[in-house]
């Protein structure tokens, strides 16, 4: 494994959650109950899987190493300011949620963040793969950089609570797309 494709497997897994983000959103639309639970675990997993794990590991090591070569800062830039974009909405969801939790009527701007979300991730990781592609033709990362990368990633990993934490988010998608109201 290197970092490159550490980062593309990541995509696999955030990709399942915008799809459970993307059906969530279609059932609330269409009045179906869903467990605000399941909701606030989607939430959890876009704050904590997504951005402080997954986008940790390309903001503090996989950027900065690979921002001054083959001319990728603009491409860096624009990744990092869809970042930006994809912390608001998930942080306008949780609002959503909290909102809901406090008795208000939040269904329909849940169900708009949800779909977002879902929204961004799919275009922000096709784009990101794309590029990731380029990197590996390229071969515009050394196997030591590769390995130093790979190490730091175990830093972002500790981050957010250690190798046991990921693993539960990790089942916690599984969990999710086993739903009933994902089977609807």
């Amino acid at each position: 494994m290197n970092a490159t494709r550490d980062l593309k497997q990541d995509h696999i897994l955030i990709n399942r959650l915008g799809n459970i983000a993307k059906k969530c959103s279609d059932l609330l639309n269409a009045n179906v109950e869903i467990p605000t639970e399941d909701i606030k675990i989607i939430s959890m997993l876009i704050h904590e899987f997504v951005d402080k794990f997954h986008h940790g590991k390309e903001e503090r090591a996989y950027f900065p190493k690979i921002n001054d070569k083959n001319n990728f800062s603009q491409d860096i830039r624009n990744f990092l300011i869809e970042h930006e974009l994809g912390r608001r909405i998930a942080k306008m969801l949780y609002q959503s949620l909290i909102s809901w939790d406090g008795g208000h009527d939040s269904r329909e701007r849940v169900a708009r963040f949800l779909n977002a979300y879902s929204v961004f991730i799919n275009i922000h990781t096709e784009k990101e793969n794309m590029f990731f592609d380029v990197i590996e033709k390229k071969d515009s990362l050394s196997e030591e950089e590769h390995s130093l990368l790979l190490k730091h990633f175990e830093t972002c990993r500790t981050d957010v609570g250690g190798k046991i934490r990921v693993e539960q988010m990790t089942t916690l998608i599984g969990c999710l797309e086993e739903r009933e109201w994902m089977h609807r």
